[in-house]
């Protein structure tokens, strides 16, 4: 299903980002002060290298008693999935469906960093798609119940 609203339109264009030399701790600060859920790494050219979110400070640091001192690069999740702008914002919600993820930065057809789409985002532009969003993934979830059943010959 397509909604003709593109990830460009509903992406934050100006997301915060920090230097993978960056502490924990000022990482956590620049995510309070600016009141983010997460934080693009980008290396000394610009480059996407990582992310870190609110439940990456909980599983990573907190749980493991990682020291706040060392620098975000040891925590932050490298293998960053990303989405084209010119993608429909639908495509964007199943892709954070699927991948079980909010924070998806935005790039361009180049590669580039445009900007960070996330599930307030799209809701924030989109209200009426919560209730549509819920049924799609209810109806998916179902889906894969009858396939396992199928797969075990019931």
């Amino acid at each position: 299903m397509k909604t003709n609203i593109f990830v460009r339109d509903a992406m934050t264009k100006r997301p915060v980002v920090a230097r993978p030399n960056t502490s924990i701790l000022e990482c956590a600060k620049i995510m309070k002060k600016y009141n983010v859920g997460s934080l693009l790494i980008k290396d000394d050219n610009d480059e996407l290298v990582g992310i870190v979110t609110e439940e990456d400070f909980v599983q990573r640091v907190i749980a493991n008693k990682v020291d706040v001192n060392e620098p975000i690069h040891k925590v932050m999740t490298k293998s960053v999935f990303t989405i084209d702008e010119s993608e429909d914002i639908f495509d964007a919600i199943m892709k954070m469906k699927d991948l079980d993820i909010r924070h998806l930065p935005v790039v361009s057809e180049d590669g580039k960093l445009k900007g960070l789409i996330t599930m307030k985002d799209i809701l924030r532009l989109e209200p009426q798609l919560f209730d549509l969003i819920v049924d799609i993934i209810e109806l998916r979830e179902e889906e894969d119940k009858f396939a396992a059943l199928r797969n075990k010959g019931l």
